[in-house]
């Protein structure tokens, strides 16, 4: 069963924010204070702007230097 964390799409940037990364973690806003994000940590995905596709996790980016907020992650900011 995968992990649902809860964390800051613009101080505390992960894969699952990011608007390059293409995968499904149920960013939701449900349940948190306003500015947070709930996601499913585990789930996998692929960045974009990294030209191997390798899947990663939506936990992950954290120090990504083509990071910018997706307008779903955002939508909850």
């Amino acid at each position: 069963m995968a992990a649902t964390v809860t964390g800051d799409p613009i101080k505390q940037p992960k894969c699952a924010f990011c608007k390059r990364w293409k995968g499904d973690a149920n960013l939701t806003n449900k349940g948190v204070p306003k500015g947070k994000v709930k996601f499913e940590s585990s789930a996998k995905g692929i960045c974009t702007a990294n030209g191997n596709h390798i899947p990663k996790t939506a936990i992950n980016g954290a120090n990504c230097r083509d990071y910018e907020i997706s307008t779903e992650a955002y939508s909850f900011v």
